[in-house]
């Protein structure tokens, strides 16, 4: 099929409807001669004439008033599809800002449950991650992992809290039940970012066990590339009960411990001052609130 030329069909379009070169020209806020230019291109493209060039009207050609009657068709139904899309409201897009962990190991898993409840809200999902230029108040809902005294806005709700465990692939590691100098002599990897520096000190803590210092090789600073070198079998994360629960479920990993610690943080749901006059931000935070319970 051959590619249309938009720029040529919108030139003709405006002549045809006008049967004026001068008062298209107009419309379309060009000098005359350039629409003269691409009606021309459009019928050399064509092989045919499309217009009689008359004083002070054009007249349409057979081929001309063909093509002219698909076009305004085609037209018509384009403009009725965006007149639909500029009257939904805006109440009904409600933009969420999360990670691309939460997003992908437990969010996107349940959004097909929500979209089937509300098919009327759309959900329009963006990640902070190594986007510094992303300023939170651009969405209505934000996902965020830290301290309930850290959290952004007045009107937050727990989603889960955090409870550590150490996960490998099945296929490599084998549980060591309470056993913590078994699990520190295994290859253990770290989240090296932001407040996940310290977790496997978090996790021993109370214990025998001081943490082994990782290698370089061992730190990683994107938890999808940390997450994603336990489901290759290269070592032992540390991670969130709930929001691995799916790779659980389906055997992709597998607890290692039998010792798990519980922690003030936690994933929570915040409503921003830009979700005040937005009924479907509240709905979707309620929603989302609740997915733990």
């Amino acid at each position: 099929m051959a590619a249309l030329n938009w720029k040529l069909l919108t030139a003709f379009e405006a002549v045809a409807r006008h049967l004026n070169f001068t008062r298209a020209a107009n419309e379309l806020n060009v000098q005359q001669p350039s629409i003269s230019r691409r009606v021309a291109e459009l019928e050399a493209e064509l092989g045919v004439k499309l217009l009689v060039r008359t004083r002070p009207n054009a007249a349409l050609t057979a081929e001309g008033d063909q093509l002219y009657r698909a076009l305004s068709k085609g037209i018509s139904q384009v403009s009725d599809v965006m007149n639909r899309i500029k009257a939904q409201p805006d109440r009904n897009v409600v933009v969420v800002n999360t990670t691309i962990g939460f997003a992908s190991c437990f969010l996107m898993q349940r959004l097909a449950q929500f979209r089937l409840k509300h098919p009327d809200i759309a959900i329009e999902l963006v990640s902070r991650d190594q986007n510094e230029a992303y300023k939170s108040e651009q969405a209505d809902v934000l996902i965020v992992f830290d301290e309930p005294k850290n959290l952004p806005t007045s009107q937050s709700a727990r989603i889960f809290s955090e409870k550590l465990i150490p996960v490998g692939h099945p296929d490599v590691f084998r549980p060591v039940g309470d056993d913590m100098e078994a699990l520190a002599d295994r290859e253990l990897l770290h989240l090296s970012t932001g407040m996940h520096a310290h977790d496997w000190d978090i996790y021993f803590k109370g214990t025998d066990i001081v943490s082994p210092a990782p290698s370089s090789e061992q730190k990683f600073t994107s938890f999808m590339v940390y997450l994603q070198a336990a489901l290759n079998g290269e070592g032992i994360i540390l991670g969130w009960e709930t929001l691995f629960q799916d790779l659980l479920d389906q055997g992709q990993l597998i607890r290692l411990s039998s010792r798990e610690v519980q922690t003030e943080r936690g994933y929570f749901s915040c409503l921003t001052h830009r979700a005040d006059n937005n009924p479907s931000a509240l709905t979707f935070w309620r929603w989302v609130s609740s997915l733990a319970d």
